[in-house]
């Protein structure tokens, strides 16, 4: 028969480097940063899968070791590129990781690009006025009505609130079961309406902490992260991205030294 054509452009997962290297001169010859707008840019650099590089593919990411984003962002800086600040931290870091494990297919299509390209800014809204550091005992209500929830409640030393196009947010959906099991995980769009943002001011005058307030937020189901009932496990797996990210771990590079964490 036949010899089969040889395979150009295709490495096997015994040589990531080489791929991800590939991918980058790609993305290089396909746009130049130095003269390309950043978000269009890293529109790019997230359909090149080399956003989250351990992410699946289609998904911003070729499946491979997060060793290897040191090698994509110290490439692409060294080309021009600029990198993200602080406003996407929460996003990059945090939010990227959990939808791309416990979100719809729908909602990883529509969420991460924009995180990654820094359309959207996101915020975490874990801490509550009366639950101190025991986030099982939250006290925001969320009530399923059709296919929306219902979404009442107060969040306290929310980083970046102000600012922030979405945010993590984990609800009380069942009041009867035991604390831990009674929790649901959202993306909450901080645009709805009954989403206020309060700044608490600092000494110095700057607001980087907030209180946000929901009144009847009407959610749909389709922002819903992971099952209901299943929001302590997903805000877990939040967690842990934090810890990493602030650890050194894997991930795109912000720019400053990270963020204050949350009280949590």
């Amino acid at each position: 028969g036949t010899a089969a054509a040889p395979r150009r452009h295709t490495f096997s997962m015994a040589d990531p480097a080489a791929l991800v290297d590939e991918r980058i001169e790609k993305l290089l010859a396909e746009a130049d940063p130095r003269s390309t707008d950043p978000v269009e840019f890293r529109r790019h650099q997230y359909a090149a899968g080399l956003a989250w590089v351990h992410f699946p593919e289609g998904y911003g990411g070729l499946g491979v070791a997060p060793v290897h984003q040191r090698t994509i962002d110290r490439r692409l800086a060294a080309a021009g590129a600029k990198p993200h600040g602080f406003h996407e931290f929460f996003g990059l870091a945090m939010a990227g990781p959990t939808i791309v494990t416990h979100g719809t297919e729908e909602m990883k299509n529509h969420l991460l690009p924009r995180m990654f390209s820094g359309e959207d800014s996101w915020c975490q809204l874990f801490s509550e006025p009366g639950a101190g550091s025991d986030l099982a005992g939250l006290a925001t209500r969320a009530v399923l009505d059709g296919d929306e929830w219902v979404i009442s409640g107060e969040k306290v030393w929310t980083t970046l609130a102000h600012i922030a196009d979405r945010g993590m947010l984990v609800a009380r959906t069942d009041p009867e079961a035991p604390k831990h099991k009674g929790l649901t995980y959202f993306a909450l769009d901080m645009h709805a309406p009954g989403v206020e943002v309060r700044p608490l001011r600092q000494m110095t005058g700057e607001a980087e902490f907030n209180e946000v307030f929901m009144t009847e937020v009407r959610v749909p189901d389709s922002d819903r992260v992971g099952d209901v009932g299943d929001g302590w496990r997903v805000s877990m797996s939040t967690l842990m991205n934090e810890r990493t990210s602030i650890g050194g771990g894997g991930g795109p590079s912000t720019r400053g030294s990270g963020p204050i964490a949350e009280a949590i």
